[in-house]
């Protein structure tokens, strides 16, 4: 899957639904963010990805 296949994907307006539990949420973030870090193809739409699913997520209390 090559990066622009990923933005595309991310870019998706489709209707939302809630897939994954809140703690898969918070886990995906940590993924992603390592990802985006590490470099190389897809980190830019990692990092972008991770931003997007933390800003959704409530904060912890």
């Amino acid at each position: 899957m090559d990066e622009t296949h990923l933005w595309t994907l991310i870019e998706d307006q489709a209707e939302r639904e809630p897939l994954i539990t809140r703690g898969e949420a918070r886990a995906a973030v940590q993924l992603l963010r390592q990802l985006g870090k590490q470099g190389g193809e897809g980190a830019d739409a990692a990092g972008d990805l991770a931003a997007r699913i933390a800003r959704r997520l409530p904060a912890i209390e």
